[in-house]
């Protein structure tokens, strides 16, 4: 019994023990639970603070993309702007390299023809050293001197119109009370007349001055160069070249340089008055040309006189052969009259006596192979050469038309 008892008692106390194992448990169970519960809960919370966070910065990340977007665009817009406005600055600065580059072609072309022009100075001025040494070499001589004037008295007569042979001469010789004289040019005047030219000049004292560098020695090469020209002008007028011709009491001195003259006039400002005095006239190109030209108009002047007269001439034979070749024309003009009139009394009395029987053979029954017509007279009238209009009355011995007889 008491076995049984404390059997039951272990039993209830198991079963108690059980029970309060399994409050126990379940309440560890809860607590397990619900600390699970918070901190699932709390994990949740964190989460979803975690997430909203996150969302937070998502969104904010969208409105910075957003913005970003509304700025790129704004950006591309103004960039399309901007690349539009700069077109026109894109196609001047293209046509401005395109001028560059034809420019740089431009100034090498140009550099290249400067340099060929460079060169050909170089070359000219060479020459012309070298022809400015071989003239000085030639101007040394008094001979070479008068060739060189001669030359270009020449060219001066060929400018005005002048023609060798026909309006001057060269070195013609002639002889004189002094003796023989050989004028370089004897220009013939029209009407008669002769000028006569000398083309040979002092030019040492000149040349000296020209290559002095001392202000003295030039004044004192001028002064010797304008004596020099006194004294070739003394020389020229004892020849008296105008004793032998019909020319002017004077003989031309040709100074083929203005600078001659010019110089020595300033060193001499008599120099004029006494070459003229003995009837010596100094030239330079410039008046020897004015007056060539002067004596060209004159050759003018005197061929249209000439050609005047000979064009009267032939006016008046031309005259005469009109009037006989008139006195022809009248006399064909009464011919054709002659003619028209037998011409038409022909077909008058053709047709008055010819046709008339002819007609009537046909009525007799007389067969021909064609119908005889008589050709119509002659109507047109000749036309008048004196009043212009044509002859209708018995002024004109030759009055047309002409009827049938």
């Amino acid at each position: 019994m008491t076995g049984a008892i404390v059997g039951v008692v272990v039993i209830v106390a198991l079963i108690a023990g059980l029970l309060v194992g399994w409050m126990l448990a379940r309440q560890v169970g809860r607590r397990e639970v619900e600390q699970r519960e918070a901190l699932i809960r709390s994990e949740g919370e964190t989460e979803i603070a975690r997430v909203r966070a996150e969302l937070l910065e998502a969104q904010g990340q969208i409105r910075v993309l957003e913005s970003d977007r509304s700025a790129l665009q704004h950006e591309q817009s103004s960039t399309k702007t901007l690349e539009e406005r700069l077109e026109p600055v894109r196609e001047a600065l293209d046509g401005l390299r395109r001028q560059t580059q034809a420019a740089e072609v431009e100034r090498a072309k140009a550099s290249a023809e400067l340099r060929t022009h460079i060169e050909g100075v170089q070359r000219n001025y060479t020459s012309l050293e070298t022809a400015t040494r071989q003239l000085v070499t030639a101007m040394s001589s008094g001979q070479s001197r008068g060739q060189w004037g001669e030359m270009q008295l020449e060219q001066l007569l060929e400018h005005s119109g002048l023609v060798e042979g026909v309006h001057f001469r060269r070195q013609d010789a002639r002889t004189t009370d002094t003796g023989g004289a050989r004028p370089d040019i004897v220009v013939d005047m029209p009407g008669g007349g002769e000028i006569l030219i000398d083309a040979k000049f002092p030019f040492d004292a000149y040349w000296r001055a020209i290559q002095a560098d001392d202000e003295t020695q030039v004044d004192a090469h001028l002064r010797k160069h304008a004596d020099d020209v006194l004294a070739r002008a003394k020389e020229l007028s004892s020849k008296r070249y105008w004793e032998s011709s019909a020319s002017p009491e004077f003989v031309v001195m040709f100074l083929p340089l203005e600078s001659l003259l010019s110089a020595a006039l300033e060193q001499n400002g008599l120099l004029l008055q006494e070459v003229f005095s003995r009837n010596v006239v100094l030239a330079t190109p410039t008046t020897i040309l004015g007056m060539l030209r002067t004596i060209q108009f004159g050759y003018q002047r005197k061929l249209m006189a000439d050609n005047a007269e000979e064009i009267r001439a032939a006016g008046a034979e031309m005259l005469t052969r009109l009037e006989k070749a008139v006195d022809h024309l009248g006399t064909l003009r009464k011919g054709l009259m002659g003619a028209v009139k037998g011409y038409n009394d022909f077909i008058g009395s053709l047709d008055s006596r010819v046709m008339v029987q002819a007609r009537r053979m046909k009525e007799l029954g007389v067969v021909s192979a064609t119908d005889l017509e008589v050709p119509s007279d002659i109507t047109e009238a000749l036309r008048d050469s004196h009043s212009g209009s044509q002859a209708t009355d018995e002024e004109s011995p030759h009055e047309l038309p002409y009827s049938s007889m």
